[in-house]
């Protein structure tokens, strides 16, 4: 895949969110102090940000062992920090930054604004209501398991024919909806854009990228080193046949943090 397409690029989503450095008025970040944090190369405005790097270089040397071997670190924190400040547009706003790397090492960062966010890991608090939260479908069909669905890369054909198999057509990215994916074996393994967690047993666990499937997430890596979260077994993987109507999961991405979703069984409906 990697080499049959010249346009093929490994990847990460990066939040960039004022109130990670200037929680008491993020609103009030201004250019200077924008000027200042760039000027130092400063990652605490990026969510999670070593683990991107980290994530980005695993990627590019899985694909591409011979230059990433060549070169030792394709991906450097200050060559990424430089290409992230430059795609943020106004400082006192949130940004997605999918950033791309390609073969070479080249950094392509593309910025789109989203919606503040108070508390990243908001989805481990109990208070959580389906009404305010992801409605999430399950796929109808299973996805292969390969290294498109190992690795996040520019291939998101897996992931949007899921969509498209359970949501109208069209349907935006930017809406609460979530749909889960399933491996040969009906194990769920992520969702089309999150990872995801299930409540068993009185703890929180996510399937195995190793073993049962889907995407090294940078939120996923952060919970399994806190304690937060660890990742299920072979045999304690999640059965499409075994997911209950109202069920809360929990939804993982470098984006949205910790979110939280119910599940609603059968087709789509409003």
């Amino acid at each position: 895949m990697a080499e049959s397409d010249p346009n093929f690029c490994v990847m990460s989503a990066i939040r960039y969110d004022p109130s990670l450095l200037f929680s008491a008025s993020p609103s009030s970040v201004g250019p200077e102090q924008f000027a200042t944090c760039k000027a130092d190369l400063d990652p605490r405005l990026f969510f999670l940000f070593p683990r991107h790097v980290f994530r980005l270089n695993a990627a590019h040397e899985y694909f591409w062992p011979d230059i990433s071997n060549a070169k030792g670190q394709v991906v450097t924190p200050e060559a990424l920090l430089t290409a992230l400040y430059s795609a943020v547009g106004e400082p006192d706003k949130c940004w997605r930054l999918r950033t791309l790397v390609s073969k070479d090492g080249h950094i392509k960062v593309e910025a789109n604004e989203v919606a503040a966010r108070s508390d990243l890991f908001s989805g481990l608090r109990d208070d959580t209501k389906p009404e305010t939260s992801w409605v999430v479908y399950l796929d109808s069909e299973t996805t292969p398991q390969t290294s498109i669905t190992m690795f996040k890369t520019s291939n998101r054909d897996p992931y949007k024919a899921a969509r498209e198999r359970v949501l109208p057509a069209g349907f935006p990215l930017s809406a609460k909806v979530e749909v889960l994916l399933f491996n040969e074996k009906d194990q769920v393994t992520e969702g089309s854009l999150t990872n995801v967690a299930f409540w068993r047993n009185g703890e929180w666990i996510t399937p195995s990228s190793n073993g049962i499937g889907g995407l090294r997430g940078s939120v996923k890596a952060e919970l399994l080193d806190r304690g937060l979260l660890r990742e299920m077994t072979d045999d304690e993987a999640v059965l499409r046949d075994s997911i209950q109507e109202g069920e809360k999961v929990l939804l993982l991405n470098g984006i949205q943090g910790v979110t939280c979703g119910y599940i609603r069984l059968g087709l789509y409906r409003d």
